[in-house]
């Protein structure tokens, strides 16, 4: 067959969906402690539950991943060594991550501690992923609207092993790059507390139906088992640590059949039977099942447009699977020989295969045994004793435990139970050759002195409070454009920003010069420098284009870049020019600032840190000479969504060919009007924002300590003049009122969890 059988990767909520997860077949199981997880409102393990399973797990020869797959503030990043330390030690086989500064910081402090890239990040090519593997990560989870063949070449290009999912729910959005739950009410994706807005009620258009396009089907890809496991996917993921112990039994069970069926009988013997089918549809299925994006680009077929309820559940079924896999202990069958001699210590030797045949054994003493003064101990008790195995991960039967007894012994019960304990505890060592065995307290010694080192580097000035306006509104200023309109109304201001951003699209349009852009007017001190703004999202069927955009990118000053995948491009087809970062490439804490400090020229902060979180992040480097520049959006409707999945083919039909782009509304039930742009250049959506953020009130009272940056989308020819004179004012000091009559703070006040 010439490929590595798949691991099977289940997901546990809590401890009982963990034993089920195992007595199911699952290879390894993926958890979340109680912190760092993407699924903050799942019931989640304890220490204590963590170092178990890690334990129980390794017997049986399946393994734990921890998920670490949120962005991490500096104070809990600084929390994240002594956090994962028990588990490291314990023996934890991997680390799912988000953020960039947690994986250098576990890649510093935990050596051996296998990194794998979370789908979180947003990884769609072979670029991205070598400079992750670059770093240290030996697996990646790829964006899930990926192909079979986009996953296959990464795979091919760079040697990771690759995670895929094969079942359950789907973002909407491209993981890592929803603001959705975030900006509406608070509750952040990227922190593990959506509320999933996705799954309500729109209308596309003013006058459209209610509807819920943004609600995708259940993935589900029993059915295509053969060509994945063909194209070498080293991990299949079954998405639902939310969901009951029964769903990750259940579901995990059934592709434990089929891959084993694959793998027995090759894809001529490979066949679903309706029954599978139906049980699969039957655990927490969301209105129909689809194979996701792996044979298809999109599609209205994908979505659940008339209700994103689930379908309800068999309870037969569910008390079935409670049965087999929940109520009927999983444990792994040993041999016992137990010796009794009156003055002799009494003995018990185990034996037990592990996963891949090997034998383990173990001996272990008690107390001396006693001659009975009335009378002796029985086989009977001592058996009784013996086999009384209880929460253990080991079983024995009657017939497996041999005794010797000689003369009439006496050996108390006491005994006889400490006996047992000292045996299983010392044949259950022999399973975990994963434990690590740096000491704790050395270990955190480093993790401490570190800290202090890296502490007394960052200067602790505070400046929330120091703000200040330039005279010269062009030293504060960047302008982001998306249309030639757009292009015309600036140019009929008096505005001479800093950067000019011009989107991709927009750089390549007929009558777009960036030579005359770059010398606009004959005076000199009129120059503007211009960036191109490389798209959100970048795939393998995007390299035509961006290759097109070589000649705009070497004529222009620089690139502003929203993915890894862009940047890693960029680096290695050896660019020149300067790189800025979108807020896109989260900086949410002080390593991951140093990181992009070190590479690139200008970071585009996040929209979901509050102003004194930005201040407290910058604080080392905002006002150093020749440092690197920040930026904060100052105005411009927040992008909420990237995706792969097309409003207009969802209503109208694909409208490539016909319009590069296309504005689309959706109207949500209080009648807010969220603008989608489709954008067929490369094949993606972006919703944004109802409302602009608009911070015109901190650059008026002098209190922004950052660049600011004017973003336009959607606006026309009329709202993006307005605008820029309403900013040209409010940087000159002048109180005026802004043309637009609803806008929101975003994040500035509140932040997020």
């Amino acid at each position: 067959m010439g490929k590595r059988k798949p691991e099977l990767l289940a997901p546990a909520g809590n401890y009982e969906s963990f034993l089920g997860a195992i007595a199911a077949g699952a290879d390894a199981v993926y958890l979340a402690g109680t912190k760092y997880g993407a699924r903050a409102y799942a019931e989640n393990f304890t220490e204590e539950e963590i170092c178990r399973a890690v334990s129980y797990a390794h017997i049986f020869g399946r393994k734990v991943y921890l998920t670490v797959n949120t962005l991490l503030k500096d104070e809990e990043l600084k929390e994240l060594t002594a956090y994962l330390t028990p588990y490291y030690l314990a023996g934890l086989d991997g680390v799912i991550v988000q953020d960039l500064g947690a994986l250098l910081t576990i890649k510093e402090h935990f050596p051996g501690l296998e990194l794998h890239a979370s789908t979180q990040m947003s990884l769609t090519g072979s670029a991205g992923a070598r400079m992750l593997k670059d770093l240290g990560v030996v697996r990646i989870v790829p964006a899930r609207e990926l192909s079979l063949k986009e996953i296959i070449d990464i795979k091919k290009d760079t040697g990771l092993e690759i995670e895929a999912f094969i079942h359950g729910a789907m973002c909407y959005s491209y993981s890592g790059q929803c603001l959705f739950s975030s900006m509406l009410g608070g509750r952040s994706g990227n922190r593990g507390r959506c509320a999933q807005p996705c799954r309500l009620p729109y209308r596309v258009g003013r006058e459209g139906c209610e509807q819920y396009p943004l609600s995708l089907k259940d993935m589900c890809t029993v059915e295509c088992l053969p060509a994945l496991i063909e194209a070498g996917i080293d991990s299949f993921k079954i998405e639902g640590r939310m969901k009951k112990p029964e769903y990750a039994a259940g579901v995990t069970a059934i592709y434990r059949k089929y891959i084993d069926l694959y793998w027995k009988k090759g894809r001529d013997g490979y066949e679903v039977s309706r029954e599978d089918r139906e049980r699969l549809a039957s655990l927490y299925i969301r209105s129909g099942m689809q194979e996701g994006y792996y044979f298809q680009q999109n599609g209205k077929d994908m979505i659940t447009l008339d209700s994103p309820s689930y379908n309800g559940n068999d309870e037969k079924l569910l008390l079935e699977i409670r049965k087999r896999y929940l109520e009927t202990p999983f444990k792994k069958r040993i041999k016992m020989q137990a010796d009794f001699a009156v003055g002799m210590k009494a003995a018990l030797t185990l034996e037990a295969e592990d996963a891949e045949g090997k034998l383990h054994r173990v001996s272990v003493e008690g107390m001396a045994v006693e001659a009975a003064e009335k009378q002796p101990i029985s086989e009977d008790n001592i058996k009784t004793a013996l086999l009384k195995l209880g929460n253990t991960p080991f079983t024995a039967m009657a017939e497996e435990l041999k005794l010797s007894i000689e003369g009439n012994v006496f050996y108390s019960l006491k005994a006889l139970n400490e006996l047992r304990r000292e045996g299983i505890k010392s044949l259950e060592k022999t399973f975990d050759q994963y434990r690590r065995t740096m000491p704790a307290q050395e270990h955190t010694a480093a993790i401490s002195d570190n800290a202090k080192e890296y502490t007394a580097n960052r200067r602790l000035t505070d400046r929330v409070n120091i703000g200040y306006i330039h005279s010269d509104a062009r030293l504060r200023m960047r302008i982001l454009l998306s249309s030639k309109e757009q292009l015309y109304a600036l140019k009929e201001t008096s505005l001479k920003p800093q950067i000019l951003y011009l989107e991709s699209g927009l750089a390549q349009e007929k009558d777009v010069y960036i030579s005359e852009l770059k010398s606009y007017g004959d005076n000199a001190e009129a120059l503007y420098r211009v960036y191109i703004a490389l798209p959100y999202i970048v795939r393998s069927h995007d390299m035509v284009v961006l290759r097109s955009l070589l000649p705009a990118m070497r004529e222009a000053d620089g690139c502003l870049v929203r993915n890894l995948e862009s940047y890693a491009w960029l680096k290695e087809i050896g660019y020149e020019g300067e790189i800025a970062i979108d807020a896109s490439l989260y900086c949410f804490n002080e390593r991951t600032l140093d990181f992009w400090q070190e590479r690139v020229n200008n970071i585009c902060l996040p929209y979901e840190l509050n102003g004194k979180e930005l201040i407290r992040l910058t604080r080392d480097v905002l006002y150093e000479e020749n440092g690197i520049a920040f930026e904060q959006t100052a105005y411009g409707r927040t992008p909420l969504m990237i995706t792969a999945n097309c409003i207009a083919r969802t209503t109208d039909g694909c409208q490539k060919g016909a319009q590069r782009k296309k504005c689309y509304y959706l109207k949500d039930r209080f009648h807010k009007e969220f603008p989608v742009l489709t954008d067929c250049r490369y094949c993606y959506n972006v919703i944004y924002n109802s409302l602009p953020v608009s911070l015109h009130e901190k650059v008026f009272q002098g209190k922004m300590p950052f660049d600011i940056r004017l973003a336009f989308t959607v606006e026309d020819y009329a709202e993006t003049i307005k605008v820029l004179n309403f900013f040209g004012e409010v940087l000159q000091g002048v109180q005026a009122k802004p043309p637009y009559p609803e806008y929101t703070k975003g994040h500035e006040k509140r932040g997020v969890e």
